[in-house]
């Protein structure tokens, strides 16, 4: 229905979109246990965190 399972979007996900946002996790806090404690990424000279934002999209279809 939205195109998630077709063969070079399936592609894409698996050699360039995942391999790339596990490179950018070094640079991302990270938080762990049930208190969710922040842990900083160590950033180098010339280096800048990145901070992540996901988008959420929902499909509806009436009388479903």
């Amino acid at each position: 229905m939205d195109g998630h399972e077709c063969a070079d979007v399936v592609e894409y996900q698996n050699n360039i979109y995942l391999p790339a946002i596990t490179e950018f996790e070094t640079l991302m806090a990270k938080h762990k246990g049930l208190e969710l404690k922040k842990i900083m990424p160590e950033i180098e000279e010339g280096q800048h965190q990145i901070i992540i934002q996901y988008h959420d999209e929902h499909c509806f279809h009436g009388n479903d």
